[in-house]
């Protein structure tokens, strides 16, 4: 995914710089997994609500295609569910790795 200067999380690109968004959906499990894990490492984040046709509308304008949730947003890095839970649905440690990096 790098169209629009978009491209997939990677350490290189993640810094807590900028600003952070966790993209929702009603009844997400992990959306909310995600929001607490991010609460619990005293990180801020805006939340957006991909069931928010205007959200949605502003994604495919920068030409991030989102398919399902959540999705992480940090500066022009994108992760999404796939990056973010590992195969048993916990969060990976390589996301964990990227943070602590990133401080």
């Amino acid at each position: 995914m790098s169209d629009g200067g978009y491209t997939a999380g990677s350490p290189k690109h993640f810094t807590r710089d900028g600003e952070m968004v966790v993209y929702t959906s009603s009844g997400c499990v992990r959306c909310e997994m995600l929001k607490k894990w991010l609460k619990s490492r005293d990180l801020e984040f805006m939340e957006k609500d991909l069931d928010d046709v205007n959200v949605m509308a502003g994604l495919i304008m920068r030409n991030a295609v989102v398919l399902s949730a959540p999705v992480l947003e940090v500066e022009d890095a994108l992760f999404t569910e796939d990056q973010i839970f590992d195969d048993n649905g916990l969060i990976k440690d390589e996301l964990l790795a990227i943070l602590e990096e990133a401080e």
